[in-house]
């Protein structure tokens, strides 16, 4: 009996210290796989929870005090001796006085007599919270049809278009007075937490070393990346084989404030292989419905903040960036790294690039 017990703890405590699984939620009702990444962060984050029966209602509209909770757990606002903001509608014994409270503190909410906590929060109130928690800059002349000056929270939508954290709908609106739903605002809260602008360009003043994986031929080489000169839009890296001494095509890397392109200088004149518009932040940054050279391409922005092993070297803080397409079953995931480029890629399961190491010219 004793031996069984040894046994039975011995499982219990091994199963304790198993790594949690940090893939989908897999919320049985949560059917547009667009916003899957989004949801799952704020979840493994601790911040939205679902319902009972693996439930997660994303249709269901969100209100002003659930929207203060969520704010306050991505923030880490302190809950211990708020302040009362006097609202008449929320009274010390509410159950989100506290959250309401801190919200208030940090100016996300303004001081008003009635809070409303239990009203559907709209579109534009969204924008507006978001912008003011995040301290969100930027703006572009970026028009939503249904989006004036007049628009109450016009300046803050504009600015969360600017970060690409939203999109508006496919009629070109925005739809600012509509209830925002739970699906809707987690996706938005998610982008807010993880936005980034990391540059992705190689660094001119080294010299890169990838293993390679040819999947044409089978083969495997290393690669020397040195950079050579800027076109006048792109920066020119050659690259060789190091056992043979074999030329590649030169690789154009196209770096702007808003824009990181990658090519290859044969078919450079008609198509990137990777065209991103920064900053960056998880989820969907590009669909296979969307018009032009691109469509059929999906990307999806796994994390800006992962980590990989490349080479010898354990990199944090890495952008992991997902491309499907509806032409190919290859999926590509891509590892970034702030100021250093590209670390690594995978087509499927298999390491196509991994940088060895990099040398000062």
């Amino acid at each position: 009996m004793k031996n069984l017990l040894k046994i039975v703890c011995l499982i219990l405590i091994t199963v304790a210290l198993l790594p949690k699984d940090v893939r989908a939620a897999s919320f049985k009702d949560l059917v547009d796989d667009t916003l899957t990444t989004e949801i799952d962060y704020l979840v493994e984050q601790g911040i939205v929870k679902g319902y009972s029966n693996n439930l997660f209602m994303p249709n269901e509209t969100i209100t002003k005090a659930q929207v203060a909770v969520l704010l306050t757990r991505a923030l880490g606002l302190n809950t211990i001796n708020v302040q009362n903001p006097n609202y008449q509608d929320v009274s010390t014994a509410n159950k989100y006085y506290k959250e309401i409270s801190a919200v208030q503190n940090k100016g996300i909410f303004d001081t008003t007599h009635k809070f409303n906590p239990d009203a559907p929060f709209t579109r534009g109130e969204m924008a507006i919270v978001l912008q003011r928690a995040f301290q969100l800059k930027g703006s572009d002349p970026y028009y939503f049809s249904d989006v004036t000056e007049q628009t109450p929270g016009y300046k803050e939508i504009l600015t969360l278009a600017h970060n690409h954290l939203i999109r508006g709908y496919e009629d070109g609106s925005f739809k600012p007075h509509e209830p925002v739903t739970r699906a809707h605002f987690s996706a938005f809260l998610a982008r807010a937490m993880t936005l980034s602008k990391p540059n992705l360009l190689k660094d001119s003043a080294f010299v890169y070393t990838y293993a390679y994986y040819s999947v044409s031929d089978h083969k495997r080489y290393m690669l020397n990346y040195q950079y050579d000169h800027h076109d006048g839009k792109n920066d020119v890296w050659t690259v060789q084989n190091l056992s043979t001494e074999q030329t590649f095509p030169d690789e154009l890397l196209y770096g702007h404030d808003r824009i990181y392109g990658q090519a290859i200088a044969s078919d450079a004149t008609t198509h990137y292989d990777l065209y991103l518009e920064l900053p960056l932040r998880i989820g969907v940054i590009l669909h296979e419905d969307d018009a032009g050279v691109t469509s059929g391409v999906r990307v999806t922005v796994k994390t800006t903040n992962g980590t990989v092993q490349a080479g010898e070297v354990q990199y944090s803080g890495v952008v992991i960036l997902e491309e499907r397409s509806i032409y190919s079953d290859v999926v590509k995931t891509y590892y970034f790294v702030d100021d250093i480029g590209l670390v690594k890629e995978l087509h499927n399961d298999i390491v196509v690039f991994e940088l060895l190491n990099r040398t000062m010219k």
